[in-house]
């Protein structure tokens, strides 16, 4: 059933792309994909494998993103690097790990106390934030497209209790992007590794805690066999978006069909992304519990406490980098602009 479906949808794509590109149609193209995630994380690098055997069924082969586990190519924290330079071909990520090139890219990964997924994509799709992502990364050489979304994450996993501001002083915590900066504003000492690093610094004691993503990752990351203390809500990963971003000459080189097939494998692996992350949250959650995890809720003092400096690192941001507020202001314009609907719409 499913492979007819992605047969049809080939024949419809096919039909619709512009007369230019036939001379092309039936070329094989098979690109190198570099993965920030082993393949064996649930909706981070099982996202990954899900856009490329997407993009394949549905080219039927024309089509391929091989995918390479992270490291097996470069380290997980330089396929930005490697896409742009042409060492590889295409990478699955997360633009926040990208903020130290360019702080901008914080603004489209995710933004502390920002919108959910849904707003967050309707700003990315139809409110303008997409045309400057890709002005962004089209001066590094690279073309983004969104391909993939989690709903909110854990906001942290700590060996001890935090009950105040001053409880962060001084804590050695694994936290990216704009969240990372919101810690680092507050006295934790920040350091960012990738998904396979945290585990033995966390045992070792070189951190004291860490955030990573959604219970169900963290899960299989094992770090409730370190640490007992996992706090929500997510209000640094309101949502997250995934990309898969790709080298320009390499996207120019492509027809259109094949170009619409990424972004239809995109769009779908955005729609299994955001599903099946939250499908699986409320088993992992109880067995947290069940191994005696405390699951713990920030107190409305800390969460003013991070909301306040999250604008305060905002702030910061949007008057050192022109970019910055350039994305910042398009995002807070559009959901300022649906802000009544939204009060209306919703339930409290």
């Amino acid at each position: 059933m499913r492979t007819s479906y992605f047969r049809l949808l080939a024949v419809l794509i096919g039909v619709a792309v512009v007369s230019g590109s036939a001379a092309h149609a039936g070329d094989r193209v098979k690109l190198k994909m570099q993965s920030a995630w082993r393949s064996s994380l649930p909706a981070l690098g099982s996202a990954a494998m899900h856009f490329s055997e997407t993009v394949d069924e549905a080219s039927g082969g024309e089509l391929r993103f091989k995918f390479f586990e992270p490291k097996k190519l470069v380290p997980a924290l330089q396929i930005f690097d490697a896409v742009a330079a042409g060492t590889i071909d295409s990478g699955y990520s997360w633009p926040g790990y990208w903020m130290g090139k360019m702080p901008a890219l914080a603004v489209f990964a995710a933004v502390p106390f920002g919108p959910e997924s849904p707003e967050f994509l309707a700003w990315i799709h139809h409110g303008g934030g997409l045309e400057i992502w890709r002005e962004l990364y089209a001066r590094q050489g690279v073309v983004p497209v969104p391909c993939g979304v989690l709903p909110p994450e854990s906001s942290g996993w700590f060996a001890k209790p935090i009950e105040t501001v001053a409880d962060l002083k001084g804590l050695k915590i694994r936290y990216s992007g704009l969240g990372g900066e919101v810690m680092r504003k507050l006295g934790a000492s920040i350091t960012l590794l990738s998904a396979d690093d945290i585990f033995p610094n966390l045992e070792r004691g070189v951190i004291d805690g860490t955030e990573f993503s959604l219970p169900a990752i963290d899960e299989v990351l094992g770090f409730h066999k370190v640490v007992k203390n996992n706090y929500f809500p997510g209000w640094h990963q309101p949502s997250s978006v995934l990309e898969l971003i790709v080298n320009q000459e390499v996207w120019q080189g492509l027809t259109s069909q094949q170009r619409a097939f990424i972004e239809m494998a995109c769009g779908n692996t955005v729609l299994w992304g955001l599903t099946t992350g939250q499908t699986m949250q409320g088993p992992s959650v109880r067995r947290f519990r069940d191994s005696g995890v405390n699951i713990r809720t920030w107190s409305p003092e800390l969460l003013a406490a991070f909301r306040a400096a999250a604008k305060e690192v905002l702030d910061e941001h949007s008057e050192r980098d022109a970019d910055f507020w350039m994305a910042r202001e398009s995002l807070e314009s559009f959901m300022a602009e649906h802000a009544e609907w939204r009060g209306l719409a919703y339930l409290p």
